[in-house]
């Protein structure tokens, strides 16, 4: 049984997750009110649940450890698992309630759920096994957050790098204009992370040049993670164009194995770039950190 000092760490945790979950329902139950009340799906389209439950596990992964929970890969499972059934829980509410209120103007249901209930059926059944896709994606995304806690200065940035790359994709997914879409540049900010590396690193005990040296190669090969999770889901759903891989050149395994060779390479040496940023801001800031 857990003692009483472990349940004290474990309520910020269970605090920390209820509020996620509200803030997932939230965003399913906006979107829907928004469809219902005739705002434009260029707006709509944007508050994704998809994305928000992935958001929720960068977040958790990132925070938790902080709060009492989290601290072995094992506890990523429970969390994984209901982040996932709450997020399709909710849409297959709204899908039913657009069914039967024969909502036209909400995108949840289609006109085939209005006439037929195993029709309804069907799309809520598809629904229901979508609940293994987002645990998977999830598990995925909060597993490699959940890694960076062995160098715990590379978590804020790793996570943020994530943040980064799932916004691009998804902006250009939903049709953006390319030049909007590249704000979201995760290769301006894997630079900037070797600022950050190097004005915190010396502060939590990182004051060498060879201790900056894992945590910067680290930041560059998780950078290169996130971009080959955009690349493979730009492979894997080719009805969403992104910059990230073209499916329609065909050749996919072999072009997939490419990108990932060159990812390897490339993570490497913008590591190595950004140690460099992190060895010079450390020794232009070392006077003032004394």
């Amino acid at each position: 049984m857990p003692t009483e000092a472990e349940g004290t760490q474990g309520r910020p945790f269970a605090l920390m997750l209820r509020h996620v979950m509200i803030f997932l329902a939230a965003l399913v139950v906006a979107r829907f009110v928004l469809e219902v009340a005739g705002a434009p799906s260029t707006f709509t389209r944007f508050l994704s649940s998809t994305v928000g439950v992935i958001f929720a596990g960068i977040y958790l992964a990132a925070i938790a450890p902080l709060r009492g929970g989290l601290k072995r890969w094992s506890q990523l499972l429970v969390p994984a698992i209901l982040l996932s059934a709450w997020t399709v829980g909710w849409i297959i509410v709204v899908t039913f309630v657009s069914a039967v209120f024969r909502l036209e103007r909400s995108h949840f249901a289609e006109k085939a759920d209005y006439e037929s209930w195993a029709n309804l059926g069907k799309h809520l059944g598809e629904h229901v096994i979508e609940i293994a896709f987002f645990f998977v994606v999830i598990l995925i995304v909060m597993s490699l957050v959940h890694t960076l806690w062995r160098w715990p200065i590379t978590v804020g940035p790793g996570a943020m790098l994530g943040v980064f790359v799932i916004m691009r994709y998804w902006t250009e997914a939903m049709g953006l204009e390319p030049w909007r879409a590249a704000a979201w540049s995760s290769t301006v900010l894997v630079l900037l992370s070797g600022f950050f590396l190097g004005g915190l690193g010396p502060r939590l005990g990182l004051t060498s040049a060879r201790q900056l040296l894992a945590p910067a190669l680290v930041l560059g090969w998780t950078w290169r993670v996130w971009v080959y999770i955009a690349t493979l889901m730009s492979a894997l759903v080719p009805y969403y164009k992104t910059h990230f891989f073209d499916p329609s050149r065909g050749n996919v395994p072999a072009r997939l194995a490419q990108a990932l060779a060159q990812g390897v390479v490339e993570g490497l040496i913008v590591g190595l770039i950004v140690w460099g940023i992190a060895v010079w801001m450390a020794r232009a800031t070392k006077y003032s950190g004394e």
